[in-house]
């Protein structure tokens, strides 16, 4: 880890070559997976084999649908404030098991 800490500070250049075969199946998925992520081929096989985890981007559908998640657990989390006393312990208990959830699909 810390020789990629040291990489990061410094520009690199990239003269060595690796070549792999595969088959173009195998290459049409990672040529797709690593546009998913935003990379190029080149970057995605160097990120992998370094042992880093790409990550997809969102689609602006997802970024949408990620915000409406936020405005409905801010939401919840009011109602939660409003009703916390004894007699709403019911809707209190339910609002939060939908908070737990909600924080968990925002935090994939």
């Amino acid at each position: 880890k810390r020789f990629f800490a040291y990489l990061r500070g410094m520009e690199v250049r990239r003269n060595e070559k690796i070549t792999f075969r595969c088959s173009a199946l195998e290459k049409a998925a990672l040529s797709e997976q690593a546009a998913r992520c935003g990379l190029s081929t080149s970057e995605y096989c160097r990120s992998l084999s370094l042992g880093g985890r790409p990550r997809e981007r969102y689609t602006e559908e997802e970024r949408e649908l990620l915000r409406d998640i936020v405005r409905l657990k801010g939401t919840l989390q009011r109602l939660n404030n409003y009703f916390g006393g004894r007699q709403y312990r019911e809707v209190f208990e339910e609002n939060r098991t939908l908070i737990t959830e909600l924080q968990k699909i925002l935090s994939r």
